[in-house]
């Protein structure tokens, strides 16, 4: 590999990335113990000046944590021949004189040419072999630079253009956006579910705009089994930021019902299933129920389809919460709701519920396959969404 990116960039890129990891989670480390990882590292060192080379792992407060040390020979190379417990990011301290970051799954066999000082008129150079990964991540992270700047200089014109050339601006800074995503996600994606995979795609991509790209990325590590901390804290990011959105497994629950009967979603399975959340108070979800009392009479003796009125957010204590539903069920008229209790909220919170009356269509294979928020206006309306959301037309 030709030298890449100043590493005091890798660096402070990577050090960033480990702080928005725990900055999510900071109880999510893995404290499980693992196999250790082979890896060895050998290199050539053109200075005279250092003597050692330190072998560091970057911790959750993005520290670095020395892990081994080799003296530099008298022909100038070194080499580690060594372990790590799982994938990290690491870095190569040259005697405090230069640093290399380095993304490391275990199992590596890397080569590394260094200059092993800073000079007073250029920064250090390096080249890296062994991995294809760290190959493919620099490229990222290059055009990804280059992009930024490009950003800035937009952002410069922009300050002094007339309202003609703003608006040229912003159609050339889009289409150069465009084209940056377009370019980094196959780059991405050859990396695959490898730390360096990782990484670049909690980096340098928008969760709104490669929400799937995402979402499979986190399903290929739950299938190969993946437990590292990066992968865990990753999987744990995306099921955040994917909760309750279009095509995303819908959260399993297990409530109780009016008639004290267990409801779990999971034992739905093969249904397209309606969940409806809503509270005794809110009067949008009371005015919604005429059309889903009229949607759920017309698949009433259809055994494929499934209508849950999820009872939540009520402004009770725990202890009176089942009464209180009893009672405003009874004096309504809603018995046909008999609906499960989410007592305490978590069911709601877990689909990111923000606002009730909160629909949810299930489709079934498990998952979301349309939401919707609010009142609708008339009982026809409500009705015509529930048939177009089951008969999908």
């Amino acid at each position: 590999m030709k030298r890449v990116l100043n590493q005091n960039l890798l660096v402070a890129l990577i050090t960033f990335t480990f702080f928005s990891f725990s900055c999510n989670s900071q109880d999510n480390a893995s404290s499980k113990t693992m196999e250790s990882l082979d890896l060895q590292i050998q290199g050539t060192v053109k200075s005279d000046i250092p003597e050692k080379v330190y072998l560091e792992r970057m911790n959750e407060r993005n520290l670095a944590v020395r892990v081994d040390s080799v003296k530099i020979g008298s022909d100038k190379t070194f080499k580690f021949t060594t372990s790590i417990p799982q994938p990290g990011i690491y870095q190569l301290n040259i005697d405090e004189q230069q640093v290399i970051g380095l993304i490391i799954d275990g199992g590596e066999n890397l080569t590394i040419t260094a200059d092993g000082e800073t000079s007073p008129d250029k920064m250090p150079e390096y080249t890296v072999e062994g991995s294809e990964n760290i190959n493919r991540f620099n490229a990222v992270l290059k055009e990804a630079q280059n992009f930024g700047q490009l950003r800035a200089s937009l952002e410069e014109e922009f300050k002094t253009a007339n309202a003609k050339q703003q608006q040229e601006l912003r159609q050339q800074y889009q289409m150069s956006f465009n084209n940056h995503r377009e370019t980094i996600k196959p780059m991405i994606a050859q990396m695959g579910t490898s730390l360096a995979g990782i990484i670049a795609a909690n980096n340098f991509l928008n969760p709104e705009m490669d929400g799937e790209f995402l979402v499979n990325l986190k399903d290929q590590l739950i299938a190969e089994g993946k437990n590292h901390q990066f992968a865990q804290l990753f999987i744990q990011t995306i099921n955040q930021q994917t909760v309750g959105s279009e095509g995303s497994i819908a959260p399993d629950f297990e409530l109780t019902n009016l008639n004290g009967e267990k409801v779990k979603l999971s034992e739905l399975r093969g249904k397209t299933v309606i969940i409806d959340f809503w509270a005794t108070w809110c009067g949008p979800c009371i005015r919604s129920f005429p059309g889903m009392k009229q949607a759920k009479d017309k698949y009433a003796d259809n055994p494929d389809v499934e209508f849950l009125f999820v009872n939540t957010f009520e402004r009770v204590g725990e202890d009176q919460w089942n009464s209180h539903v009893q009672n405003f069920i009874s004096k309504r008229g809603f018995q046909y709701l008999n609906p499960p209790l989410d007592i305490g909220n978590q069911t709601a919170l877990a689909y990111g519920v923000e606002g009730i009356p909160a629909k949810f269509c299930i489709d079934p294979e498990g998952k979301i396959k349309h939401k919707s928020t609010g009142f609708l206006g008339t009982s026809e309306a409500v009705y015509n969404e529930m048939v177009e959301w089951v008969e999908g037309k």
